[in-house]
């Protein structure tokens, strides 16, 4: 009796083990998929179809004009830049697919004076946020969200999530993970930044 006892308790072990490590990879692969290591499946099929993967096509929502600050304290709202459109990127330094974004970035934000790209990194001190930028050599604006609050507003879960806002403040895309340079150039064409 004490055997079969050993024995079934063994075995539940050995199913309880099992779901712990199916629900355990399957967390780790929705992670990878959502920060851009793994990509989605249906990827090249939604290029194909001229729909950018990964993003939620949004209209009619205006951004929320909530309060951040610069690198050099200075307040600053997404309300600032009305008029343009605004790539706003959240990011932070230890998040790898962000800063593999950040170089492309920089370079569509020297390449279009039209565009805004706005980085809001989360929840960092400005000193470490400024030697970090200082060191990638990034020259585009730089906000701090040091509460979170504007993440929380915008329902940032994950890092990098990036939202286009198009020149009335209204919100139009979200971008969530790492983002291609064809699916960039995807966004800002249909917002008009960049012509055909």
């Amino acid at each position: 009796m004490e055997k079969t006892n050993a024995s079934s308790k063994g075995l539940v072990m050995v199913v309880v083990g099992l779901w712990a490590g199916v629900i355990l990879g399957a967390i780790i692969i929705g992670i990878l998929v959502f920060t851009g290591v793994i990509p989605l499946l249906g990827n090249s099929t939604a290029q194909d179809s001229g729909e950018a993967p990964l993003a939620a096509l949004e209209s009619g929502t205006m951004i929320p004009d909530i309060e951040m600050a610069s690198l050099k304290g200075e307040p600053m709202r997404p309300s600032d830049y009305r008029g343009k459109v605004v790539l706003m990127n959240f990011w932070a330094t230890w998040c790898g697919p962000c800063i593999r974004e950040m170089p492309m970035f920089q370079e569509y934000q020297d390449r279009y004076p039209n565009l805004v790209v706005l980085g809001v990194d989360e929840e960092e001190t400005p000193e470490k946020v400024s030697q970090f930028i200082e060191q990638m050599g990034i020259t585009y604006t730089i906000a701090l969200d040091q509460r979170a609050e504007m993440g929380r507003a915008m329902r940032v879960s994950f890092l990098p999530t990036t939202i286009f806002v198009d020149e009335k403040g209204e919100i139009r895309f979200r971008h969530y993970g790492i983002m291609s340079e064809e699916q960039l150039v995807y966004y800002l064409s249909t917002l008009g930044v960049i012509s055909e």
